[in-house]
């Protein structure tokens, strides 16, 4: 047997769209110049007389609508785990929308809303979770012939989720918190994970400590590009009023706010006295009072 397929009653068969199965006719990828009423027939070779034309068959192709526009509120690179978040989907003012979808490309997540009063559909995320995280994107349909006719996708938006900022780690150096009068003292702030913009902060027996009249400084360093994770206070000589309990902490930058960590565990920083200082003021001190006094006795024998 030979077949032959037609649409709107042309020819439409060609080596390229036949299968391995000489009856059937392949439509790979529609378009719409491929809507029509399709038929086809067969003869046997060598009669040059086709059967009838089967029943036809009608397929009606749909451009897809053009993409939706999606955002993300507040606009933010980073959330916090438990923050809240809102996800707009925006058609570009199609007629007769029936729907929304919501898809979460790395979880395979699928979320369906009905059209919003206002325009569009929103997906709220009253408190976000670490599963909640990745790129997103939204389609529109709309419900044509009994069939669901979806837009193409919007560009995606992402949302990452950190967990809140955990307690630094405080060093010192010299280690054993013990120090001499007149020496320099390091005490070592570290965050445990590197992220973006961070604010220090040293305490001092409870209350900030703020370099001032020691001549003390706070520096941050950056052991990788972008992260500010390690912060040194230096005392360039420790004095008596460097004496106390020292604790550290910082602010992280998460969706345009500063967000405080824990406070670190404490160190005690104890100042001792230099001996040899110590031993010279006791000479030149006994010095000057024994000379104090014999000037005073000779005075009063010769008077």
């Amino acid at each position: 047997m030979q077949f032959q397929f037609l649409r709107d009653g042309a020819e439409v068969d060609s080596p390229e769209a036949q299968s391995q199965l000489p009856q059937t006719y392949n439509l790979p990828s529609l378009n719409v110049h491929d809507s029509g009423s399709y038929n086809c027939r067969y003869w046997t070779p060598g009669q040059k007389i086709p059967s009838k034309l089967s029943d036809p068959i009608t397929i009606n192709v749909y451009d897809r609508e053009p993409p939706p526009s999606l955002s993300l509120d507040p606009p933010c690179l980073e959330y916090l785990l438990g923050e809240q978040a809102t996800l707009s989907c925006v058609d570009p003012k199609v007629e007769e929308v029936t729907g929304y979808r919501f898809y979460n490309e790395r979880s395979g997540d699928t979320s369906t809303y009905a059209p919003d009063p206002s325009g569009g559909a929103k997906r709220v995320f009253l408190a976000l979770h670490m599963a909640d995280a990745g790129p997103y994107t939204c389609k529109y349909w709309r419900a044509q012939s009994g069939q669901e006719i979806l837009s193409v996708g919007s560009q995606p938006v992402s949302i990452s989720v950190l967990d809140p900022p955990s307690q630094p780690a405080l060093s010192m150096d010299p280690p054993t918190g013990v120090i001499k009068e007149g020496l320099p003292l390091l005490i070592t702030c570290m965050a445990p994970r590197n992220t973006g913009e961070r604010r220090f902060h040293f305490y001092k027996d409870g209350a900030e400590f703020i370099p001032g009249n020691t001549r003390s400084q706070i520096g941050t360093t950056r052991p990788e590009p972008g992260s500010m994770n390690v912060s040194v206070l230096r005392i360039p000589q420790a004095s008596p009023d460097s004496t106390g309990k020292f604790t550290c902490g910082y602010e992280e930058k998460v969706c345009r706010k500063w967000v405080p960590s824990p406070r670190s565990q404490a160190v005690n920083v104890t100042v001792t006295a230099d001996k040899v200082f110590l031993l010279r003021f006791l000479v030149v001190g006994g010095s000057f009072f024994i000379i104090n006094g014999l000037i005073f006795l000779i005075s009063h024998c010769c008077l």
